[in-house]
């Protein structure tokens, strides 16, 4: 940036400074120009006057000494009657030429053109005098380029001086405009603004380090649950485990009462279902953290879905006398089947698992606000405002003295988050201890 700057800067100063030199080329030339015809015109007429005044004879060779123009006198016919370059006799007629015929139409005649006696361009004028012959002054304009040369030499000297000092003064310049831009802080870059021009840009700089900040406090927090929840999978894995592998041992070895053996592979079934459900609903978690492409999206009536995620549930509800009931009518979501299905499953599942006996869980699908709603509510223990952005976490309990007691692998809510993330759904949690809890997929 800063080797662009100073080429562009040297360019512009350069460049100025030629296109100057050539401007004031020009104006000179054109004004030393303008004097020379101006000068050749008055001395034709001092020539003119010293005729009129001397006649014929003032026209001596010591009169065309005194001066740097050339004198030519010619008679009406073109005769060269005086010329102090040339004798008279060596030059042909001039009645052929235009500033001498212009001069016997018009009483005076001036033009510039290549002169075959110098072998340059010259500036004629000529005169009409009261007896009829022509008188002519001639000056080539190389005396114009020898007067401006004088002053070219000094122009010249000066425009290297103006260089050498643009030189220095840009890239002094240069410097100074670089390093404010090298001295910004990075991150801080709103902090003190050097130029308003890279403001938009200190913006963009900003917003990502605040991006950057977010990023890194995420991969944090997703590194923290990742170690909490490879805990808790050991955990819960070697729970279960652990009972099945002790009650098997004991019936192995032959300590179990006949009358208890039915008691214990019981037990063990318990457990062993208890640890297939964690597997599955672990397998079914990573599948939406994936977001997995295989997943097809298809209509699916919600209405359908609620229906039998009541028949499955009525079972171990009614074990507790728990009413399920259901509402709604037919409403069709784009998703994947399986995913809703156990989303409304988890909901409801929790809803009958965390409600006291003769209770009431009331499921319905309708509309809200315009957009597809299912409904779970409860008449349970509730979930206290405090812990009520904890129970999507992975094995969160809100009633941790009856995990054991209620079931469940502590997953079922995040799958229903991600599960919400996939479909792009919003869920509503609406709960107080004592009094129950309504869940919202709105869709």
């Amino acid at each position: 940036m800063k080797q662009k700057i100073m080429n562009y800067g040297s360019f512009l100063v350069i460049l100025s400074v030629l296109l100057t030199f050539f401007a004031a080329s020009f104006v000179m030339y054109d004004k030393f120009n303008t004097s020379m015809k101006q000068g050749v015109r008055a001395e034709a007429e001092y020539i003119r006057a010293g005729i009129k005044a001397c006649g014929e004879a003032y026209l001596t060779q010591d009169v065309g000494d005194l001066t740097d123009t050339r004198i030519t006198l010619a008679d009406s016919m073109g005769n060269v009657l005086f010329d102090s370059v040339k004798s008279p006799s060596n030059l042909e007629n001039h009645s052929n030429r235009p500033e001498f015929i212009q001069a016997k139409e018009e009483g005076s005649g001036e033009l510039v053109r290549f002169s075959n006696t110098f072998s340059k361009q010259t500036f004629y004028y000529a005169l009409q005098l009261e007896d009829g012959n022509i008188l002519r002054v001639a000056r080539t304009t190389d005396s114009v380029f020898h007067t401006m040369l004088s002053g070219f030499t000094l122009l010249g000297l000066l425009i290297v001086v103006i260089l050498i000092l643009a030189f220095f003064l840009v890239q002094r310049q240069t410097k100074e405009l670089i390093a404010p831009i090298n001295e910004l802080d990075l991150e801080h870059p709103l902090k003190n603004v050097c130029y308003e021009e890279l403001r938009p840009l200190l913006v963009r700089v900003d917003q990502q380090n605040k991006q950057i900040i977010q990023q890194v406090e995420e991969l944090k927090e997703a590194e923290a649950m990742r170690r909490e929840f490879s805990a808790n999978v050991s955990h819960e894995l070697k729970t279960p485990l652990m009972s099945i592998s002790g009650y098997a041992e004991l019936m192995m070895n032959g300590m179990v009462p006949p009358d208890k053996t039915a008691d214990f592979s019981g037990r063990i079934f318990q457990e062993a279902s208890r640890l297939s459900s964690l597997v599955a609903d672990i397998i079914q978690l990573s599948r939406l953290d994936e977001r997995n492409t295989e997943m097809e999206f298809e209509p699916v009536d919600l209405y359908e879905l609620a229906e039998n995620v009541a028949v499955h549930l009525r079972p171990a509800a009614e074990k507790k006398q728990i009413t399920v009931t259901l509402e709604g009518d037919t409403e069709l979501v784009s998703g994947v089947r399986q995913v809703l299905y156990e989303m409304i499953y988890n909901v409801a599942d929790n809803a009958v698992r965390y409600t006291g006996e003769g209770g009431t869980v009331k499921i319905s699908v309708g509309k809200k606000r315009g957009h597809v709603c299912c409904r779970v509510e409860d008449n349970g223990i509730g979930i206290p405002v405090n812990e009520q952005k904890r129970v999507f976490e992975r094995f969160y309990r809100v009633d941790k003295s009856h995990s054991r007691q209620t079931g469940g692998t502590g997953l079922g809510l995040s799958i229903v988050k991600h599960g919400a993330a996939l479909h792009h759904a919003d869920l509503n949690l609406i709960s107080e201890p004592g009094r129950g809890t309504i869940m919202e997929m709105i869709f």
